[in-house]
């Protein structure tokens, strides 16, 4: 790659949060935490989950550890409607329905949601139900503002976890959502060889009857340690997960999808205090970062565990009954003296049940509860419960408060709020640890900029830029990658030195791999001089910067940033590219590749290709190409068909009759290359897509497709 540079340096701050958090109560930030003010977003639905609107001040009250506080500042943020954001960006916002080829700025997101799923306590059969619930989210409930991330607890990979409006990359994480096994594991973990095993016909009568009663079993996914310990990891992926999302705007919806999470079914006497602690810390992350947890049981209805008949209940006395149940925010234990009890039936499942539903269904409920999000439990219809969570990101309330105890020492204080009026249901944080919040500079430096604006998930929009990645094959198996970039020149500052146009900007591209590894990246600082012929001509095409590199078989994601040196302005987007393997004999194709044509030229042996902008005009033809390789071949000849569809915003426009793929002669490449007349065409962006089919081919791997937009002008 042109000018690659060392970027180490660069991302040894990509962990922390790109922007800082000011302390104005009403900007945009749903949570503030100090001495001075303390901001906590509300969501208030009816009796049908609706979230409720119109309601003012007085329909609220405040307590902080059972004391009145009076509400200072009062708002509802209602999320279909743009954000409004200090200092907002200059470039045009996109219109309904196309957020641009740029991605979500800070003004267009309205909703985000993290889908946190516990591979850890989830059922190889229970995944297939998860992955049509989050198949149908993508597909019909998604909307483009929304910001979506797919994270699992073990087994994911950071190309396919991260925040994306891009429904294609969530389909594949959906994809991916396949068993994999884990030593904590609930599920489907083969059985560990005994050491030491005893020969036959040793006498067992002399070995102590007790010997390991007391010890963990760290090798069985149904020991209490490991119980803990999956709950733990489970909330601390939670957790991670949460970090990432303080820098987003707005009140944010993570799900954690789960089999349970049995955090209290551990000697409750001895671990409640710590447990109480840990939950918490994790309602303070949450509560800063402004996000609530949303808990789901995937194993719905079939995870309830048999009740015991009262004869056959281990005897409880009603003056002394020993079941306990511990308060995770006290950290005390409660005895229940109802001298009924329950005992869970592993065996009506057919397999070894790892939770009892009430200690699984707890953890959830708590989790849930005291971070102002929602419990899916007990529900086999998880559409319907996913939809319940989704009503409740319509809008919220934020209200602000001076502490009357204006003096923070660490301790953790319990907040509720109630509203009135009949069937009103309201969803809150339950408290915070009175700490305030710790000041996070502001990037100041080049570089600093530079790479905050690369690693945030929303995209900047001070500087308008698009960006073409096409793929074709290299030697040694290799893609070769063309990046080829665009920037649009009426955002950036050009000032006139005699009779040229000079400006200076910087520009840098970074290329990560499906785990989240950096393998390379560009940076280069330009400074166009320009004649009045050649500003014109930028003025009217854009200004352009190219780059090319090699990459070895994998999925990649390119981000791009663009930075005006003398206004400081930045631009960033990020373009997802895959490189297939070609030595394992697959069928797979190259990139799309549009180009224009003088109108009913058929034979223009060298098409003029478009831009990275794709604009076509409607005075021209658009051709297009795609080569097609590793298609299987019968008496020689391959039988390979492709259909040419055109869409906008999602609804097909126009579908073209499955036509056949020939080689124009021996050993010939296979290519399909078609054209299009524009001149009927209305204005607007459009998305191009070849679906190719060798019916030669295994059916799990004979069909694949390339994409590309464009946007037709006058």
């Amino acid at each position: 790659m042109r000018k690659v540079i060392a970027i180490t340096l660069l991302f040894t701050a990509l962990s922390g949060p790109a922007w800082p958090q000011t302390q104005k109560a009403g900007d945009d930030q749903p949570v503030r935490i100090s001495t001075e003010l303390v901001q906590i977003d509300v969501v208030v639905t009816d009796k049908s989950g609706r979230v409720v609107k119109g309601l003012t001040k007085d329909d609220f009250e405040l307590f902080e550890n059972g004391k009145k506080q009076l509400v200072s500042f009062f708002e509802f943020v209602d999320a279909s409607q743009p954000r409004a954001v200090k200092d907002a960006v200059r470039a045009e916002a996109p219109k309904p329905g196309d957020t641009g080829t740029q991605g979500l700025s800070e003004r267009d997101v309205r909703r985000i949601f993290a889908f946190v799923v516990d591979d850890l306590t989830t059922r190889y059969e229970d995944l297939t139900y998860l992955r049509q619930m989050l198949t149908n989210f993508v597909d019909t409930q998604m909307q483009p503002t929304d910001l979506v991330a797919i994270v699992r607890t073990v087994g994911g990979k950071g190309l396919l976890q991260q925040f994306t409006t891009d429904k294609d990359l969530l389909r594949r994480a959906i994809a991916a959502l396949t068993p994999s096994t884990h030593p904590l594991g609930a599920f489907h973990n083969p059985e560990t060889p005994k050491l030491n095993p005893q020969p036959a016909g040793t006498d067992m009568s002399a070995a102590p009857t007790d010997q390991g009663e007391d010890i963990p079993d760290t090798d069985s996914p149904l020991d209490d340690t490991n119980r803990m310990l999956r709950s733990y990891m489970s909330l601390s992926t939670a957790g991670f997960v949460i970090d990432s999302m303080k820098q987003l705007p707005g009140r944010k919806s993570l799900v954690l999808i789960s089999g349970g999470l049995p955090i209290f079914s551990t000697n409750p006497g001895t671990e409640a205090g710590a447990v109480a602690g840990f939950l918490n810390l994790l309602t303070d992350k949450a509560t800063r970062a402004g996000v609530a947890i949303n808990t789901m049981d995937i194993r719905g209805l079939q995870a309830y565990s048999g009740v015991a008949g009262f004869e056959d209940t281990p005897a409880r006395s009603a003056m002394g009954g020993s079941s306990t149940v511990s308060d995770p925010i006290a950290g005390s234990s409660n005895r229940n003296s109802s001298g009924f009890g329950r005992i869970p039936d592993d065996s009506q499942f057919g397999y070894k049940n790892p939770f009892d539903q009430l200690d699984a269904h707890m953890g959830l409920r708590v989790l849930a509860s005291t971070t102002g999000g929602i419990a899916v439990l007990g529900k086999n219809d998880f559409d319907d419960g996913l939809r319940k969570i989704i009503q409740t990101s319509e809008g919220y309330y934020l209200l602000a408060y001076t502490p009357l105890d204006g003096k923070f020492n660490g301790d953790f204080r319990k907040i509720e709020v109630k509203a009135k009026g009949d069937g009103l249901k309201v969803y809150s944080r339950r408290g915070y640890l009175a700490r305030a919040d710790a000041p996070v500079a502001a990037p100041t430096t080049k570089q600093e900029q530079m790479l905050a604006a690369i690693k945030s998930p929303l995209a900047r929009r001070d500087v308008s830029l698009d960006a073409m990645v096409l793929y074709k094959p290299a030697p040694q198996n290799q893609g070769g990658i063309d990046i080829n970039v665009v920037i649009d020149p009426r955002k950036l500052r050009f000032e006139q030195v005699g009779d040229k146009h000079q400006a200076d900007l910087d520009v840098a591209g970074f290329v990560f791999d499906q785990f989240g590894k950096l393998r390379g990246g560009f940076s280069e600082t330009l400074r166009p001089d320009l004649s009045p012929a050649d500003y014109n001509r930028v003025n009217k095409d854009g200004l352009p910067y190219a780059a090319q590199t090699t990459l070895p078989p994998g999925a990649y994601q390119i981000r791009i940033a663009v930075r005006d040196n003398k206004t400081e302005s930045i631009g960033t987007l990020s373009r997802y590219l895959e490189v297939p393997d070609l030595s394992k004999g697959r069928l797979t194709a190259s990139s799309l590749l549009l180009a224009s044509v003088p109108v009913g030229e058929t034979k223009a042996e060298a098409p003029t290709p478009i831009t990275a902008n794709r604009q076509m005009s409607r005075k021209q033809d658009l051709r297009y190409a795609l080569i097609i390789y590793n298609a299987k071949l019968k008496d020689g000849k391959p039988q390979v068909q492709t259909q040419m569809t055109i869409s906008q915003n999602g609804q097909t426009l126009f579908k073209q009759p499955e036509e056949s793929v020939t080689p124009a002669g021996k050993d010939a490449a296979l290519v399909k290359w078609g054209q299009l007349g524009l001149s009927g065409v209305k204005p607007g962006r459009y998305t191009m897509t070849i679906m190719v089919t060798d019916l030669l081919a295994d059916k799990k791997a004979q069909t694949i497709t390339r994409s590309m937009d464009f946007v037709v002008v006058n």
